[in-house]
């Protein structure tokens, strides 16, 4: 029986402690954008995370209360080009229309278009898992969705403390 206590106790530590950690990794910084067809730049916080062929997801939530994601990619390009970007989440799809693909260098475009509460839940469970703009898909491994899952988690914590 004595030996049996101080398992106990440490196992019960562990647990709390475990319970005690935040459940986000992610780091949010405080950081500019500029939406799409605005010229006034928004303040906020946003997290990123890169994927693994050095394209970048960013999760921007502005200051009152809009949000907002950024693709960085590296390849399919159509650099200036305006159709429907489509963000594949298994087998749901969220379509954002007259979206343009920017050129931020010759290996790099970029898409910024604004995004719904509700996204964000299915950002949360879903991830990623494919991006179509014109007629090109680009699929994303599982890591990448993964990726993707930690970072809107963190958002979606953040959007419901304020509720």
């Amino acid at each position: 029986m004595k030996k049996k206590l101080p398992v106990f106790f440490v196992t019960f530590f562990l647990l709390f402690s475990a319970a005690a950690q935040e459940k986000c990794d992610a780091v949010f910084s405080a950081d500019t954008l500029t939406p799409p067809g605005s010229s006034v730049a928004l303040n906020g916080q946003s997290v990123e995370t890169t994927l693994k062929n050095l394209s970048k997801v960013k999760l921007f939530k502005s200051d009152d209360d809009k949000l907002y994601l950024r693709l960085v990619v590296t390849e399919n390009f159509y650099f200036n080009k305006v159709d429907v970007l489509e963000l594949q989440s298994g087998t749901k799809s969220y379509y954002a229309k007259d979206t343009k693909q920017y050129k931020l260098s010759r290996s790099q475009g970029q898409f910024t278009i604004e995004i719904f509460r509700n996204y964000v839940w299915t950002l949360k469970e879903l991830g990623v898992t494919a991006i179509v703009f014109g007629s090109s898909t680009t699929e994303l491994t599982r890591q990448d969705t993964k990726e993707i899952k930690k970072i809107a988690a963190c958002l979606f914590e953040t959007i419901a403390e304020k509720k």
